[in-house]
């Protein structure tokens, strides 16, 4: 295990708890204490870190959490701050018409950039799942001109921290706001600060249809901060799986691009596994990570040199090579 210490793998806190869907509202697991989730965390050999939701995961004095992080061997590789969970967000949280509901999203965002300065985390990340629509005829223009006015309001606020804002194609709404790669970064050159970043999630990039390794280079080119949330999907719905389940090849390119950006973030999991053993899930996920990567490194000049020639055949003849042991 010790070859691996000083890599970046974290997973979510979440991904050990109650794991409920609309079909089983109660939960597919039994409902877990911070101790007993943080113990499954502990057990995933590979992991370091583990993210963390405000303000669901603080029920506790924060300096008590770090306690029992630290005697896991574990850290905090992020923080989300949660502006979907509960029903007062359900018509839009920082976009939200109602200025009461609209002011207290903006003041948890800040609250949240305040607890993680406390607990020296940089990384903030921000999903907008309930911001966007459903209908038809809905006030495009004026969501819009409320998400950057609140995005400009929450930049100021932060200071050596970076709010990643993670996009979504859908659910729970039909339409998100933040919805793809190219829309957050539009929305980031909006708002003008050079304190926000993207999450990208890889499930929600195959919904959107994007190109894994395309939109890295996107992030990377406009010089925009990258934070990593990883999962596998067939592509038109946040499956949340094992990752390496369905996607080997597109994953082997996302790789490769992380690699040549000189990706040095976290890579942290965000699975749902509803029906599998979640530490075991979590532990060959980041075994996966880890397993890409080092094919990466192993074969960084021949995929270079099939990548720059832009011909499918090499391309695959090197990519088939690198993963598949008998393939000729």
């Amino acid at each position: 295990m010790g070859e691996h210490m000083d890599e970046k793998y974290g997973v979510g806190l979440w991904i050990f708890g109650r794991l409920l869907d609309r079909f089983v509202a109660e939960g597919y697991k039994p409902d877990r204490s911070l101790d007993e989730k943080l113990d499954m965390a502990s057990r995933v050999s590979l992991a370091r870190g583990v993210e963390l939701a405000y303000p669901g995961d603080f029920q506790i004095a924060p300096e008590e959490l770090l306690k029992k992080l630290s005697s896991r061997n574990l850290e905090i590789s992020a923080l989300d701050i949660d502006l979907f969970s509960k029903p007062k967000w359900q018509k839009g949280s920082i976009t939200s018409k109602d200025e009461s509901v609209r002011r207290d999203a903006i003041s948890l965002v800040e609250e949240g950039i305040e607890l993680a300065r406390k607990l020296k985390v940089r990384s903030v990340i921000l999903w907008l799942g309930q911001d966007g629509h459903d209908y038809l005829f809905s006030d495009h223009r004026g969501r819009w001109r409320l998400l950057i006015e609140g995005l400009r309001e929450i930049s100021s606020h932060l200071e050596k921290e970076i709010l990643y804002l993670e996009y979504k194609h859908k659910e729970p709404r039909t339409h998100a706001i933040v919805s793809n790669v190219g829309k957050t970064l539009h929305i980031i050159d909006r708002v003008g600060s050079d304190k926000l970043g993207v999450t990208i999630d890889t499930g929600h990039a195959l919904m959107a249809d994007e190109n894994l390794a395309e939109s890295v280079y996107l992030v990377s080119e406009s010089g925009t901060p990258l934070i990593l949330h990883l999962n596998d999907a067939y592509g038109y719905w946040d499956d949340d799986m094992i990752l390496g389940s369905i996607n080997i090849l597109k994953l082997l390119e996302f790789f490769y691009a992380l690699d040549e950006i000189n990706y040095d973030g976290w890579y942290d999991l965000d699975i749902f596994p509803y029906r599998e053993d979640p530490v075991k899930a979590c532990d060959q996920s980041l075994r996966m990570v880890h397993y890409l990567k080092r094919v990466v490194k192993e074969n960084k000049d021949a995929l270079r040199e099939a990548v720059e020639s832009d011909d499918p055949h090499k391309s695959l003849e090197v990519a088939w090579k690198a993963i598949l042991k008998d393939f000729r």
